[in-house]
C-alpha cells in the first residue's frame, strides 16, 4: 500500500503516535511523509524519518509565518490551533505529490494538519483526530481562572466546535484515541447534520384523549422514520469515527536493572502543555505536602521539555527537580519508586501513564488521566482524585515495596496485552481499507 502521511510536525520519540505508526507502516508499505518543520528539534528529527520512509518532503514554516497566519484568520471561523499551522506552500506540496505519483490513501494527523488534505477528492482520506479538541477546550473553560485566558479559550471553543465537525466530514474515515473522545466527536458531527436539516424534536406533551394519543403516536413515528432516512442518505455517520488507541514501544520502554530510589516520585510529559503544567503545580501545592507529612524525605522529579516559569520555579524547593528537556526519560522512570499523573484536565490517552507502566512502575493517577485506559484500579494502577486520597495512596505504596512490585508487574502485563503498536498498526491498515471502500461507493453513486 502507498500511503501519503501528512503531519504538522516531524514525528519523533516525543511525538509518540505518528512516530510509531510511521515506523511500523514503513516496514510493509511505501510511506511518503510530508511534515511541517518549525523548530530545530523538527530539523533534527528529519534524519530518522528519512531513513524510515520511502520519501520525506519537509516544508519549513517560521514562527513569524505562524503568527501572521493567526493574525490573518483572527476574525474568521478558523480556530487559532488550525491557523497556527496553515501554510499554502504545504498544500501545494501535497497536491504536487498526488499529481506526480500514485497513492492508495492519504493519512493526515490532528486538527492542525487536517486542512492540508481536506480538499482532496481523488483519493480516500483518513483523518487522525487524535483527541476531540472541542471536548478538551470545554474542560479548559472549567479549569481556567484568569479572565483573559478564559475569554480566549471561550472564543477558541466556539470556533472549534463548528470547525472540528466540518473538517471531519470531509474524510472517509476518522480515527481517535479513546471512547469518550469518539462519542464527543460523533455528537459534534450529528449536531452539524441536524442543524443543517433543521431537525426538531417533537414535543413530549402527553396526549389527553385516546384519539390524540393515536394521532400523536403516528405523527411521531412518521417524523422519526423520515428523519432517519434523510440522515442516513445525507451522512452515513455510523462507523465514520473509529477508536485507534495509543500503544507503547515495548522494546524501548521496558523494565531495567537500575536500582530504584525508594523516596523518588516522577512525573513526565511535555511541560509546555497547559494540562501537564497545571497538574504539576496542583500536585506540588495540594498533594506533596500531605505526602511529606508522612514521608519527609520524598523527592519529586518533573521530566519534560519547555516547562513554564511557574513550573521552573518549583526547582527552588530542594526536594523538587525540574529537568526540562532530556534526550531519554527512561533513566528517570527507572530510578523512581512510582509515577504520578495528577491530571485534572485532559482527553485521549495519557502516554506518560502507559510508558511508566511499560517499565513496570506502579502509577497513581486521577480518573481523568485514565478514562481511556481499561486498566483495573487496585490491580494494574491506583486511581485517586482528591488530594488527601491521592497522597494516602502514594504513602501506602512507598511503605510497601512488595505491593509496589506487584502493581508494577500487573501494569507491565496490561500494557503488553492491550497497547502494542504492531497490533494497532494492523487496525490502522483495516481503517485504510474501509476508507477505500467508502471512497469507491461514493464514486459509484455519483457516476
Amino acid at each position: 500500500m502507498r500511503v501519503l502521511y501528512i503531519t504538522s510536525y516531524v514525528p519523533s520519540r516525543i511525538r509518540v503516535r505518528p512516530y510509531n505508526l510511521v515506523k511500523r507502516l514503513s516496514k510493509r508499505h511505501e510511506v511518503t511523509l510530508v511534515s511541517l518543520v518549525q523548530s530545530e528539534y523538527d530539523r533534527q528529527a528529519l534524519g530518522e524519518m528519512a531513513k524510515t520512509c520511502a520519501r520525506v518532503s519537509p516544508v519549513r514554516m517560521s514562527k513569524l509565518q505562524s503568527l501572521a497566519s493567526c493574525g490573518k484568520r483572527l476574525l474568521t471561523r478558523m480556530p487559532l490551533q488550525a491557523a497556527y499551522t496553515y501554510l499554502p506552500n504545504l498544500v501545494r506540496t501535497v497536491d504536487s505529490l498526488i499529481a506526480s505519483q500514485p497513492f492508495d490513501v492519504v493519512h493526515v494527523e490532528h486538527v492542525r494538519g487536517a486542512h492540508y488534505a481536506a480538499h482532496i477528492d481523488s483519493l480516500p482520506k483518513v483523518y487522525d483526530s487524535v483527541d476531540c479538541i472541542t471536548l478538551l477546550l470545554r474542560q479548559f473553560l472549567k479549569a481556567k481562572r484568569n479572565p483573559f485566558s478564559w475569554f480566549l479559550a471561550l472564543e477558541e471553543w466556539a470556533k472549534m466546535r463548528v470547525y472540528e465537525a466540518m473538517i471531519s466530514e470531509r474524510f472517509e474515515k476518522v480515527v481517535i484515541t479513546s471512547d469518550p473522545d469518539q462519542k464527543a466527536l460523533e455528537k459534534l458531527l450529528w449536531d452539524r447534520v441536524r442543524r443543517r436539516l433543521r431537525i426538531r424534536q417533537m414535543p413530549e406533551r402527553p396526549p389527553e384523549t385516546p384519539e390524540e394519543m393515536e394521532q400523536w403516536r403516528l405523527t411521531r413515528q412518521f417524523i422519526e422514520i423520515s428523519q432517519d432516512r434523510r440522515l442516513g442518505a445525507l451522512m452515513p455517520q455510523a462507523g465514520r469515527v473509529s477508536v485507534l488507541p495509543n500503544g507503547v514501544d515495548h522494546e524501548y520502554f521496558a523494565p531495567t536493572d537500575v536500582p530504584e530510589d525508594p523516596e523518588t516520585i516522577v512525573f513526565s510529559g511535555k511541560m509546555s502543555y497547559y494540562a501537564n503544567a497545571a497538574a504539576v503545580k496542583h500536585f506540588h501545592q495540594n498533594v506533596l505536602p500531605l505526602v511529606r507529612a508522612r514521608r519527609p524525605r520524598v523527592r519529586f522529579v518533573v521530566v519534560g521539555a519547555d516547562p513554564p516559569a511557574a513550573v521552573r520555579k518549583l526547582d527552588d524547593d530542594p526536594f523538587v527537580t525540574v529537568t526540562g528537556y532530556v534526550d531519554d526519560i527512561r533513566p528517570y522512570l527507572a530510578r523512581a519508586s512510582l509515577a504520578v499523573c495528577p491530571i485534572t484536565v485532559g482527553v485521549g490517552i495519557q502516554n506518560k501513564v502507559l510508558e511508566a507502566m511499560a517499565m513496570g512502575k506502579p502509577v497513581v493517577a486521577t480518573s481523568r488521566a485514565c478514562g481511556a485506559i481499561a486498566a483495573v484500579d487496585g490491580r494494574d494502577l491506583i486511581l485517586a482524585d482528591e488530594p488527601g486520597e491521592f497522597a494516602a495512596r502514594i504513602v501506602e505504596l512507598l511503605d510497601a515495596p512488595a505491593g509496589r512490585r506487584k502493581i508494577g508487574a500487573n501494569a507491565l502485563r496490561y500494557v503488553r496485552d492491550n497497547h502494542d503498536w504492531e497490533a494497532i498498526t494492523g487496525r490502522l491498515i483495516d481503517v485504510y481499507q474501509e476508507a477505500a471502500a467508502v471512497f469507491r461507493a461514493r464514486r459509484a453513486a455519483t457516476d
